[in-house]
């Protein structure tokens, strides 16, 4: 019981660090450095800073339609599916806790600008240009593949964090200009809240509307059953 309740509070833990650097490093690139790295020096630093965390935290997920897909494909498993459920959450909390400490923190340095004076939250995961719809479906395209790479590479730790992190920066590349990259609910989430920005609340349900729907196709895809494995909670 002791080792369990250990090993959950180092995952519990991994989860918010990771979100919280891969958050602050791709946010931070966003309200520091935009004007001169641009789309791609933006896309590179979320790449970058997911396959980092992911070196540092092998087999961890910072994202919560990572969590859910991996649930689904039993990926990600514990004693019984009320263990899993519980664990699910816990993953989520500190992935969007981790997040939320990211986007804070970066505002706070930020205020500290001489000349500082408050013109909105560059950071902000919103739709402007582009219809809701047209929104959700690229969302939730992009969301489904990058959940391909993450499943698709699980027996490959090392290849798995690259390999994520190198759709990331593609992916961000493409997406940036319509819903500014992204592909994570944690972290749209977090920007929303501590930017407190009504636009960005009111369209929180079409980020995780996009990333569950991902997760719940992506899941089923890899589900032992559909790809003819052992169901590893069998063992």
């Amino acid at each position: 019981m002791i080792f369990i309740i250990g090993e959950t509070v180092k995952n519990f833990f991994s989860e918010f660090v990771g979100t919280f650097g891969f958050v602050f490093i791709g946010c931070g690139a966003v309200v520091f450095a935009a004007p001169f790295i641009g789309y791609l020096g933006i896309s590179m630093a979320f790449g970058l800073a997911y396959s980092a965390m992911g070196m540092a935290f092998a087999g961890h997920h910072f994202n919560p339609a990572v969590t859910v897909a991996a649930a689904l494909s039993k990926q990600f498993y514990g004693k019984n599916i009320w263990f899993t459920l519980m664990k699910t959450i816990g993953y989520i909390v500190m992935q969007v806790l981790g997040a939320c400490a990211a986007i804070a923190l970066i505002y706070y340095v930020y205020s500290g600008k001489n000349g500082y004076v408050y013109q909105g939250a560059p950071d902000l995961n919103v739709i402007q240009r582009y219809t809701l719809s047209s929104a959700f479906c690229l969302e939730s395209v992009l969301s489904f593949l990058f959940l391909c790479v993450f499943l698709g590479s699980s027996e490959h730790q090392g290849r798995q964090s690259v390999a994520c992190g190198l759709f990331i920066t593609t992916a961000f590349l493409l997406s940036y200009p319509v819903t500014k990259g992204a592909l994570n609910p944690a972290r749209t989430t977090a920007s929303a809240i501590i930017s407190a920005d009504e636009t960005a609340i009111a369209q929180l349900s079409l980020f995780w509307g996009a990333g569950m729907l991902a997760a719940l196709i992506a899941g089923i895809c890899y589900h032992p059953i559909i790809r003819r494995k052992k169901d590893p909670s069998a063992s």
